[in-house]
């Protein structure tokens, strides 16, 4: 009986196993390399709908004419397309209100896993994948929130072309 009782245990488990469906992981935020089509170090001419919102240094900043608004089970407010020396680097999600902030994050983490929460206090999340970074930073007053997803190979090229245009200071007794 005890040999029947293991068997049917084993099969219970193992169907439960199967029937899952997959983790949310850093892996898919990697593998996803993005956001809805757009993939990061694209160049802008990869895109029909694009139109420029803003110029900032090397960084032009673009929408798409027909975003869709619905995420999950929320609604995004605005997408900021960045891209760095003409490659897509970076990507800005706005929302507005309680309701969708929260339906937006939900929606992220079941694609990225929970992140991390620095306080329990603060609506605050991190995800560190090998390729992508991405964050949610939640407004504790209005409750609009401000989701980034960066390429983490033009961040670190960005930044390294930024030290090298920082005048260095001579050494000190000079």
């Amino acid at each position: 009986m005890k040999v029947v009782a293991t068997f049917v245990s084993l099969i219970a488990f193992s169907g439960g196993v199967l029937a899952q469906e997959p983790t949310p992981s850093l892996t898919t935020l990697d593998e996803t390399y993005g956001f809805r089509g757009a993939r990061f170090e694209t160049v802008p001419s990869a895109y029909r709908d694009l139109a420029l919102a803003e110029k900032a240094g090397k960084t032009s900043y673009y929408r798409r004419k027909g975003e869709q608004k619905q995420f999950g089970t929320g609604e995004v407010a605005d997408v900021t397309y960045g891209f760095y020396q003409g490659r897509l680097a970076v990507i800005l999600v706005k929302t507005r209100g309680l309701h969708n902030s929260r339906a937006v994050l939900e929606a992220l983490q079941a694609q990225a896993g929970p992140g991390v929460q620095s306080s329990p206090y603060i609506q605050r999340y991190a995800w560190n994948g090998q390729k992508v970074h991405m964050s949610y930073d939640e407004n504790a007053m209005s409750n609009d929130a401000l989701i980034v997803l960066t390429c983490k190979k033009l961040k670190e090229q960005e930044m390294k072309q930024a030290l090298r245009s920082t005048p260095q200071a001579p050494p000190a007794g000079m």
